[in-house]
């Protein structure tokens, strides 16, 4: 490369606005120019000024809220594309990632494609959209559980529905009651007709009463059956993403997932008590047009208005839900962390940073409150006022027409109850828009959650054989954190052979824990594949592969139950054997020290344990399991020297011949057993060879001051 390409040249105008375009933001090659002049011309190798001063161009041509990162053209995966790269001196976007081309578009003119090695080493800017994230990929999914909940229940839905039509029907009898009463009875002091239309009346009144206690129940069979039925089927789908596709965001994950209530509660009641009434208000309409004949056109303009001001609502709100929601998650994710954290918080004394952070979101959500909760209520409030304009209406008009001979007093009275019954759902459905929007933005955020990448992708029949081999083979394996451009694993090749025992050295942030969680098939790589027999991973069943693959991570999390249930986690095991797993590691201890022994309580995230006993914890799931692949991270971390060695005494007599061992340590003198050791730098495997050759090859290097690379592999 050319000294001036070595430092990296300007952003070109004709690229970014090809990038925008893709995006589809179609912006004029002068404003994009103006936008870059003004932001002080942004250069590929500028730093973190160079791309803040991006972002700034960026935010002044309306795409703002982009994440910006400085990488190599080598490093970027299809899933970070288009990019913009700097190449023999002028910028392009590049398209497209082949075997070994590379698509370049120059923003004006014709696509070329370029060797991937000439274009490796040149400096590229990621660019990642707002929307990227993925969060409402799939919009229906959520909206499609419930519909097919609430159609294997239809029976119920039209006993409902049914109900709903007879006690709609009620009202009309009790208007007709009260015609017959002035115009009839009242004139004539017919007592008996009185008391016979009483009498009457007086039974549909308890039919009515009834009617209502059987619809509510009903309706709360069919929410209580349908909120179980989704809500495990939406549980299973997140217990199905794939790790490395999950949000790391937890508390906002969660509070997605919850949303399906608000959903729920909205579809399963409110809005089938709304929809059966509403047509009745309209029939009601043609009931008073026939009973007071031009009285009609009052509720009829009362429900356009209405109708009017309910649209205004819902355009105001449609935006702005969709902002609550998602400062609610944040908020509600916040809230997680700070629990989680609270120690932390208080040791270092950073309470009032977080207790600020929840003041700003509170208020946040409380001023998007405030403009949501106006719009409805202005909406209501125009309902509510037409609704009395409608009814004064009604009787000065109707004593005009009852002057002329074309209504009675009966009918008068009789219109102004219908009426009631007409204002009412019209009054409900503006009031049901505020529910209908957040119910919509809800289902569209479990939406997201459950257009998540699953272990078990649909369509595709995985393998589960009898037996195989479970010798590891990796081919061109690179792994990305969340869309980041730089691999936090990138091993062009690596064999694992059956018996080895692999000690996994390097310092913090190489790559050991994303390297074993890939070897685990929790991870699944970018590019590239992992074999374990020969077949490739992500065609073995996660069960199958589970049984075989045993993995201990860094941070072993307990769960609220019993020591028994947080040991033996799978229930698989006999008590035989975990009582022999529990005395082998040291942990009897935590069975004489409790009445209750292996039944004894553990509170959520093992809270009340030492991190030593939770280490120790996780490694006897993983020895009862008695994999013929062992990951371990870090297993003897919080272990004295004692329980150390003892718990590496009894981990070695737990293995078999064949079985093969990957430990990812930082005290490499505590693995006596290994017979490889895999030196990991920047998700690359740095050094390969037997533990005497390569640990006394890191001490020289160390000792004479060695390269970069050997003396971050050195630290470990």
């Amino acid at each position: 490369m050319s000294e001036g390409a070595a430092l990296g040249g300007p952003v070109g105008a004709a690229a970014l606005r090809r990038l925008l375009a893709l995006w589809g933001r179609k912006l004029d090659l002068r404003e994009v120019e103006r936008a870059l002049e003004q932001a002080g011309e942004p250069h590929f190798a500028g730093g973190r000024e160079g791309l803040a001063a991006l972002g700034g161009a960026l935010e002044r041509l309306g795409a703002d809220q982009v994440r910006l990162a400085a990488t190599r053209a080598g490093l970027l995966d299809a899933r970070h594309l288009p990019a913009l790269v700097d190449y023999d001196g002028r910028s392009w976007v590049l398209r497209e990632i082949r075997d070994a081309q590379r698509l370049l578009d120059p923003g004006e003119g014709k696509p070329v494609e370029v060797d991937a090695a000439l274009l490796a080493d040149s400096y590229a800017l990621w660019l990642e959209p707002p929307d990227a994230g993925g969060e409402d990929k799939d919009p229906g999914v959520a909206r499609g559980l419930l519909a097919t909940a609430l159609g294997t229940r239809r029976r119920l839905l039209v006993e409902i529905a049914v109900a709903t039509v007879l006690t709609s029907l009620l009202t009309v009898a009790t208007s007709l009651f009260a015609l017959q009463v002035y115009d009839r009875v009242v004139p004539a002091f017919a007592y008996a007709t009185l008391w016979a239309l009483a009498g009457v009346v007086g039974v549909l009144v308890v039919f009515d009463f009834v009617l209502r206690l059987v619809r509510a129940r009903l309706l709360d069979r069919v929410s209580r059956e349908v909120d179980e039925e989704v809500s495990v089927k939406v549980f299973r789908a997140l217990a199905g993403v794939r790790l490395d596709a999950r949000p790391r965001a937890v508390g906002s994950l969660a509070a997605r997932v919850a949303g399906l209530e608000t959903a729920r509660a909205f579809f399963a009641s409110t809005v089938l008590f709304t929809f059966a009434e509403i047509p009745f208000a309209m029939i009601f309409i043609v009931i008073i047009a026939f009973i007071a004949g031009p009285l009609a056109w009052i509720y009829i303009g009362l429900a356009l208005a209405a109708l009017s001001a309910a649209i205004i609502a819902y355009l105001r709100l449609r935006s702005l839900s969709e902002l609550q929601l998602k400062a609610g998650y944040q908020r509600n994710g916040l809230l997680v962390e700070s629990i989680h954290g609270a120690e932390t918080i208080k040791a270092f004394g950073a309470g009032w940073r977080f207790a600020e952070r929840w003041r700003e979101s509170t208020a946040e959500i409380a001023r998007m409150s405030l403009r949501a909760r106006a719009a409805i209520t202005g909406a209501s409030t125009v309902a509510t006022s037409l609704s009395s304009i409608a009814y004064v209406s009604v009787i000065v008009m109707g004593v005009y027409l009852i002057e002329a001979g074309q209504l009675t007093l009966g009918g008068l009275i009789a219109t102004a109850i219908l009426g009631n019954r007409v204002v009412g759902p019209i009054a409900n459905g503006v009031n049901l828009i505020a529910q209908a929007q957040q119910a919509t933005r809800s289902l569209h955020a479990v939406d997201g959650v459950l257009a998540l990448p699953p272990e078990r992708e649909p369509g595709v029949e995985l393998l589960a054989p009898s037996a195989i081999e479970h010798a590891i083979v990796l081919d061109g394996t690179r792994f990305f954190y969340s869309n980041v451009p730089v691999p936090q694993v990138d091993v062009k090749a690596l064999q694992i052979a059956e018996g080895e025992r692999i000690m996994l050295l390097g310092p913090p942030g190489s790559g050991k824990s994303t390297l074993l969680r890939l070897l685990s098939g929790l991870y699944r790589p970018a590019a590239g594949r992992i074999l374990i027999g020969g077949v490739d991973m992500s065609l073995l069943d996660p069960e199958f592969l589970r049984g075989m693959v045993g993995f201990l991570p860094q941070e072993v999390h307990l769960f609220r139950g019993t020591l028994r249930e947080n040991l033996d986690i799978g229930g698989t095991a006999g008590d035989d054997a975990l009582i022999e797993v529990v005395q082998t590691l040291g942990l009897d201890a935590l069975v004489r020290d409790h009445p209750r022994g292996l039944d004894r309580e553990i509170a959520e995230g093992g809270s009340g344990l030492s991190g030593g006993q939770r280490q120790l914890a996780g490694l006897a799931r993983v020895m009862l399991r008695r994999p013929r692949v062992w990951l371990l991270d870090e297993p003897t971390a919080g272990l004295d020297a004692a329980f150390e060695a003892r718990a590496l005494s009894a981990f070695a007599q737990a293995l078999a011949p064949s079985d093969t061992v990957v430990i990812a340590t930082h005290r490499p003198g505590v693995i006596p057993f290994a017979n490889r050791v895999l030196i990991m730098n920047r998700g690359r495997i740095a050094r390969d060879g037997d533990p005497k050759t390569v640990l006394l090859a890191l001490r020289a290097a160390a000792e004479r001051g060695g390269s970069g690379e050997e003396r971050g592999s050195g630290s470990a």
